[in-house]
């Protein structure tokens, strides 16, 4: 199978192309850096699902919602590697494509999903009691079902528009020319980009709601260390959350591009975005400690827990409590020997 892809842009031998170049084409090198970055993409997203699997607080909605969108997008980087030598049968071209349309849809709406977690956890903090939240594994079935509910609908819309445009559904020549990555013209731009774009809108809405609640919020403190302590946090999680918006954006843009038009440079263009997508979003939240901290506030309470008692009674309380040396001591001191 001669397609873009592997033809050009890797430069595998097909049928009719049977001796090729000694020297390293520029093609070769572009080749290598999308293959090593799919790689990498695969393995910085399974280091980031087992950090925050580890490390961070799973009672919590915004760790679920941020390891479901790492699922999402691991998925994503799984089927587009898959893809890369397309796919012969039709029926698992038409599979594929499907698969990877599903887990696109679903990587938009779990961001969408945890940008409203956020702007609902910033409209509790205008209440004079504090007020938490008891109906976590119920809210999170209501994420459960948007986030992988609403892209199953949208996918069986988009079958069923290829199917009704082809006049068949196991009529998948189109979708071989692109390795099986896209479904038909028609499925693609009503079934992903509108709805993935309006998911996207959305999500910039809850963060500029987010970003405006912030700021009130935390002129309402009186103390200004805990003014700039709350403040520093909360733009840390609203600046994370729209470079990953951002990232989802620009590369859904070039496969948009590359779907629509045949120009090589966009072709080429969104591979290496998409490559490299798992890596960039990987790093935003598991190379930065401020971030990190976003997700691990549990730890430090963890952790008084596993201090070892060596004592009985109530003064084992005490110990664990106080940082005091004189509690280093005993009391009442040893017989003497």
């Amino acid at each position: 199978m001669d397609t873009l892809y592997t033809a050009r842009l890797h430069g595998f031998l097909n049928e009719n192309k049977t001796v090729m170049d000694a020297n390293l084409t520029e093609e070769g090198v572009l080749s290598l850096l999308i293959v090593l970055g799919s790689s990498l993409s695969l393995v910085s997203l399974v280091f980031a699902f087992i950090t925050y699997s580890l490390f961070s607080d799973l009672r919590n909605l915004s760790g679920t919602t941020l390891m479901n969108l790492l699922a999402a997008l691991f998925m994503t980087q799984l089927l587009y590697v898959l893809g890369v030598g397309g796919a012969m049968d039709s029926e698992l071209c038409l599979a594929m494509a499907s698969a990877l349309h599903y887990s696109r849809l679903c990587v938009f709406s779990w961001t969408l999903l945890m940008t409203h977690n956020m702007y609902m956890q910033y409209q509790t903090g205008l209440h004079l009691v504090p007020v938490t939240d008891s109906n976590i594994s119920r809210n999170f079935i209501k994420y459960s079902i948007f986030g992988w509910g609403l892209p199953s609908l949208l996918l069986l819309g988009g079958v069923i528009g290829h199917s009704y445009n082809k006049k068949g559904i196991y009529n998948a020549h189109e979708l071989k020319k692109q390795n099986c990555w896209f479904l038909d013209k028609n499925a693609f731009i009503y079934g992903l980009v509108i709805p993935s774009y309006l998911m996207a809108g959305l999500t910039f809405y809850y963060l500029a709601r987010s970003a405006f609640l912030s700021r009130y919020i935390v002129n309402m403190q009186p103390d200004k260390r805990l003014r700039d302590k709350m403040q520093s946090k909360r733009t840390v999680q609203i600046i994370l959350f729209t470079k990953i918006t951002l990232v989802l954006c620009s590369c859904l843009a070039l496969a948009a591009a590359s779907k629509l038009t045949d120009s090589t440079g966009i072709w080429i263009a969104f591979h290496i975005v998409q490559g490299l997508q798992g890596i960039q979003i990987s790093m935003l939240v598991t190379c930065n400690c401020q971030v990190l901290k976003l997700y691990t506030r549990s730890l430090k309470s963890k952790a008084s827990k596993h201090i070892p008692n060596y004592t009985a009674g109530p003064s084992a309380s005490g110990v664990n409590k106080s940082t005091s040396l004189q509690m280093l001591t005993w009391d009442p001191p040893p017989d003497l020997v």
